[in-house]
C-alpha cells in the first residue's frame, strides 16, 4: 500500500488523504479522555500496548490532557508507557516525566479567576491555570474575561478560558523541546474542540471513531476503533507505516 494514502472499505469510517510532505516522526502524542481511555474508565491493555507500540518505533510518547495536572498522575502510573505530560490544555509541561513541571501563563490565569470569583453562582473549575465552566455558562464566562488575553476553547460539556497563546499544541512542541527533539514532528490522535490545535501541527494527525465531525474533518485517518482500539489502530496502522517509510 502506498504511504500517501490509506484506504478502508468500512463503511461508517472516513480515512482521509495524507497530503503533507513525508517526513520521519520523533514522537506520538495522544489525548487521555474520550481517545486513551473513556470518561470514567481504567486505562486498558489496548491503551498500554499502543503506547508501549509506539517506544517500540522510536517515538516519544507524550500524554496530552485538558485534565488537571494532579488528576492526571493515577493515569500516568496506570499507562506506564509515558514520555512526557502535557496537563490543562498545555498550560503545565512535565518533559521527560520526573522532572520539574514547567508552568505558563499562571498570571492571566490568576486574573481569571479574581473576574470569575466576583459572579455570582457561577460554578468553576480551576486548574493552577486554566479555568472551566459548563457550555450553559458561556455567556457569563465571556463577560467576565472581557478584555483580559485569554481564548475560549471548548471541550465537549464544558468551555476553558486559557491564556492566548498556550493550547495542547503549544504544550507539546514545548514538551518536544524539553526531550531533546528540537526539530521533532510528531503524530497526535483526539477527538474533541480542543485537540485541533494539537492535530494542525502534527504531520500525522488521527481521530477515534468517537471523536466530533470537526476532528473527523481535521485528520488524516480516521479510526474504525473507538477509544484506545482506535489508538492502537492508529499507531499499528499509518504511524507504523510512516516510520518505516522514513526509515533509513
Amino acid at each position: 500500500m502506498s504511504p500517501s494514502r490509506v484506504r478502508s472499505d468500512h463503511r461508517r469510517t472516513r480515512h482521509i488523504r495524507f497530503d503533507r510532505p513525508v517526513s520521519p516522526l520523533a514522537a506520538f502524542a495522544s489525548d487521555l479522555d474520550r481517545t486513551l481511555v473513556n470518561v470514567g474508565d481504567r486505562p486498558s491493555g489496548d491503551a498500554r500496548a499502543a503506547l508501549r507500540e509506539a517506544q517500540a518505533l522510536g517515538l516519544g510518547t507524550l500524554l496530552v490532557s485538558g485534565r488537571r495536572y494532579p488528576d492526571l498522575m493515577p493515569y500516568v502510573r496506570a499507562l506506564r508507557y509515558v514520555d512526557g505530560l502535557v496537563a490543562e490544555n498545555g498550560a503545565i509541561v512535565e518533559a521527560p516525566l520526573g522532572s520539574v513541571p514547567r508552568v505558563f501563563g499562571r498570571a492571566v490565569g490568576a486574573a481569571v479567576r479574581v473576574r470569575l470569583a466576583a459572579v455570582p453562582g457561577l460554578e468553576v473549575e480551576y486548574g493552577e491555570v486554566v479555568a472551566s465552566v459548563l457550555q450553559r455558562h458561556a455567556p457569563q464566562l465571556r463577560r467576565a474575561v472581557k478584555g483580559l488575553p485569554v481564548q475560549l476553547v471548548g471541550n465537549v460539556r464544558h468551555l476553558m478560558a486559557l491564556p492566548t497563546g498556550i493550547s495542547k499544541g503549544s504544550g507539546t512542541r514545548r514538551a518536544l523541546v524539553r526531550l531533546g527533539y528540537r526539530a521533532g514532528r510528531y503524530a497526535a490522535i483526539g477527538d474533541a474542540e480542543n485537540d485541533l490545535d494539537l492535530l494542525s501541527g502534527a504531520a500525522l494527525a488521527g481521530a477515534v471513531a468517537n471523536a466530533e465531525p470537526e476532528v473527523r474533518a481535521a485528520a488524516d485517518y480516521v479510526c474504525r476503533g473507538r477509544y484506545a482500539a482506535g489508538v492502537l489502530e492508529f499507531i499499528r496502522g499509518p504511524v507504523t507505516e510512516r516510520v518505516r517509510a522514513t526509515a533509513d
